[in-house]
């Protein structure tokens, strides 16, 4: 088993096209779609995400998404209100998270952002992702809400943790 890692973008704010291109054009089982102002804080995170889909693996699961920190998250994904100020600390957060959580799953019974999706493609084919009339931020949120209405589950590795940037778009260069 192989996860296929695809940070999804289009021109012109087409999340949901951009999203369903990305899950089109893989062969595996399970995607992980990726925000591009995420940074991977801990070097297992792919064997973590393959533990919790192997635990998952018989399951209804169709989202599997992670602990990130910063006032602008939701409550149930995010580890603190205040975000890290830097890479050296986000690490450290993410090594005392798994500690605490190692390879822990809990299941999800509201909406989720997405800056981290691992998706399983199955479940994708019979949900996908729909254009939102209010902007790209709501394509996550409404994708989670329709996955859980048709009856697949939602679960958060509790152990994984993940610095987002957010507005690196915004950056100058």
């Amino acid at each position: 088993m192989w996860i296929d890692v695809k940070i999804p973008y289009e021109p012109g704010r087409k999340l949901a096209y951009a999203y369903n291109r990305a899950m089109e054009t893989s062969k595996a089982e399970w995607v992980l779609l990726l925000d591009h102002d995420v940074f991977l804080c801990n070097p297992y995170w792919y064997d973590i995400c393959l533990r919790a889909i192997e635990k998952l693996n018989d399951t209804d699961a169709g989202l599997i998404v992670c602990m990130t920190s910063g006032p602008r998250q939701k409550l149930l994904q995010r580890v603190s209100l205040v975000q890290p100020s830097s890479i050296e600390e986000s690490i450290i957060l993410a090594k005392t998270i798994y500690d605490q959580y190692g390879a822990k799953l809990k299941p999800v019974t509201t909406t989720v952002t997405g800056f981290f999706m691992l998706v399983k493609r199955q479940v994708w084919e019979k949900v996908m992702f729909v254009k939102q009339r209010r902007g790209v931020g709501r394509v996550d949120i409404d994708f989670s809400k329709r996955l859980l209405e048709r009856g697949f589950t939602i679960w958060l590795m509790m152990g994984l943790y993940v610095y987002h940037r957010r507005g690196m778009r915004k950056l100058k260069w």
